[in-house]
C-alpha cells in the first residue's frame, strides 16, 4: 500500500467519523430540545389543573396553611417559568410545588371520601405527577447523553465548533433558593 493511499484511507475515516459525530451531536439536541418541550408541557398541565383542587380542598375545610403553601408553590413555579430560570432553580420550585401538592392530596384523602370536585383534580394531578416524574428522567437521560458527547476529549471538538454545549439537567442545585433572584426579568 503507498502512502498516498494510505493517507486517502485515514481521510476517509476520519471524515465518515467526523460526519458520524455531527449526526449523533444534532440528533442528541433535537431529543434535549423535545425533551424539555415534554417537561414544559407537563408542568404547565400540572400548574392548570391545580386551582381546581384549591377550590375543592377550601370547600372541603381542608388544613388552611397547606392550602396556602400549595398556591404559594404553584405561584413560585410559574414565577420560574416566565423569568426563564435556570434550570436548576426551577427544579426546586418544581419540587416544592410537588411536595406542597402531596401534602394537600394527603391531608383530603386522609379526612375519608371527599367528593367528586376534589377527586377528580386529585386523580388527574396524581396521573400528571407521574408524567412529570417520565418527563424529567427522559430529559435528564438526553441531557447526560449530549453532555457526555461533548465532554468527550474525541467528539468534544466537534461538537463545540458546531455551537453545541452540554445542557443542565434538571435537578434541583444547592443554591436554587435564591436563584429566582438572579434571574434575568422579561416584559411581559
Amino acid at each position: 500500500m503507498t502512502v498516498v493511499a494510505l493517507v486517502a484511507f485515514v481521510m476517509i475515516i476520519g471524515i465518515g467519523w467526523i460526519v458520524s459525530v455531527v449526526r449523533r451531536t444534532r440528533r442528541s439536541a433535537d431529543s434535549v430540545a423535545a425533551g424539555l418541550n415534554l417537561l414544559e408541557i407537563e408542568l404547565d398541565r400540572r400548574r392548570a389543573v391545580i386551582p381546581d383542587l384549591v377550590r375543592a380542598a377550601v370547600d372541603a375545610d381542608l388544613d388552611r396553611a397547606a392550602v396556602n403553601q400549595l398556591v404559594g408553590a404553584r405561584s413560585l413555579s410559574a414565577m420560574m417559568r416566565d423569568r426563564r430560570a435556570e434550570l436548576g432553580a426551577r427544579a426546586g420550585a418544581e419540587n416544592a410545588l410537588s411536595v406542597a401538592l402531596h401534602e394537600v392530596l394527603f391531608d383530603g384523602r386522609a379526612g375519608g371520601p371527599l367528593g367528586w370536585d376534589f377527586s377528580s383534580p386529585a386523580t388527574e394531578l396524581d396521573r400528571i405527577e407521574h408524567r412529570v416524574a417520565g418527563a424529567v428522567r427522559v430529559y435528564n437521560t438526553q441531557a447526560s447523553s449530549l453532555a457526555s458527547l461533548a465532554d468527550s476529549p474525541l467528539s468534544g471538538p466537534v461538537v463545540r465548533l458546531l455551537g453545541v454545549r452540554a445542557p443542565e439537567v434538571f435537578a434541583e442545585t444547592a443554591d436554587a433558593d435564591t436563584a429566582w433572584l438572579r434571574a434575568p426579568q422579561h416584559a411581559a
